[in-house]
């Protein structure tokens, strides 16, 4: 087994005495088929690239591109034509924008943008097949935020409209927003909050798209039933729009969820009481 460090060129990262860790992963689906994956807390100013080998194994670390010496980036998104990466910093409280080169696969620096308000801390992002609209979850803000992208530069513009992720009147402070994704046919959109006490419950939403990538509606927003842990991270199957997957770190476990009619309804779960286990759930045939 190969092991390649998630550090860019911070010589700190990698010290004992560091809490940089590894926290997520993007492999592109076109050629040259490189792999993206980002380090999070401190130091995690770069991002790092990978190329693989022909059968699909990870060959070499090819690039560290720099963000900036206070991110924390925890998620990131292509768009549909995989010339752009967009990626959310929490730590910085931006959307990042980079460039990526359709013969190496490296990135260049297009520009970045400022969360909505000072602490929202952007925690993933998800856009619609059209490139026309991007949304970009606040784990802090506890809000959906809808984004339009420029024609000319690729960046995306905040359009002013957000959506809350737990109801209205609640202590903030005390839920972390936590994954946002587009149905298999991207008509819908689901985003999920967790509670920071096992004594309340996290909550799940739905939106109905637009053709175009616009919200139309948000549908619901319906507590889970637990806090979710450090999870509560919602999946859509990769088959149709009608079945969900939803992850639970409080109890352990994993729920299957039927999304009929624009409503959903838990029909299975699975309890697995191991400590650690249900940060996320791949559907898999």
């Amino acid at each position: 087994m190969l092991h390649f460090p998630l550090a860019g060129t911070v010589a700190q990262a990698s010290s004992s005495d560091s809490n940089t860790r590894a926290i997520f992963v993007l492999a592109a689906k076109k050629a040259p088929f490189n792999v993206y994956g980002n380090p999070f807390y401190k130091y995690a100013g770069y991002g790092n690239v990978f190329s693989v080998n022909e059968s699909g194994g990870l060959e070499s670390n090819i690039q560290n591109y720099e963000y900036s010496p206070d991110s924390a980036i925890h998620g990131m998104v292509f768009d549909a034509s995989e010339m752009y990466l967009y990626s959310a910093d929490m730590w910085g409280d931006k959307i990042w924008t980079h460039k990526k080169d359709p013969e190496t696969g490296h990135l260049t620096l297009v520009g970045s943008l400022g969360a909505p308000s000072a602490g929202d801390h952007p925690r993933w992002v998800e856009i619609h097949p059209s490139g026309k609209y991007l949304y970009a979850l606040m784990e802090a803000g506890n809000t959906l935020a809808v984004y339009v992208i420029d024609e000319r530069t690729h960046l995306p513009v905040y359009t002013h409209m957000t959506y809350p992720l737990v109801p209205p009147g609640l202590n903030l402070k005390m839920y972390r927003a936590d994954i946002v994704c587009l149905s298999q046919s991207s008509k819908y959109l689901f985003a999920t909050s967790r509670a920071n006490s096992f004594d309340l419950t996290g909550y799940i939403s739905a939106f109905k798209i637009g053709s175009v990538g616009n919200i139309e509606r948000q549908l619901f927003l319906q507590p889970t039933p637990t806090s979710g842990g450090h999870s509560n991270a919602i999946s859509p199957c990769d088959f149709s729009d009608e079945w969900l997957a939803l992850t639970d770190d409080h109890k352990g476990g994993v729920e299957i969820y039927r999304f009929h009619e624009e409503f959903l309804a838990r029909v299975a779960r699975l309890d697995i009481p191991d400590p650690g286990f249900g940060m996320n759930a791949i559907w898999y045939d």
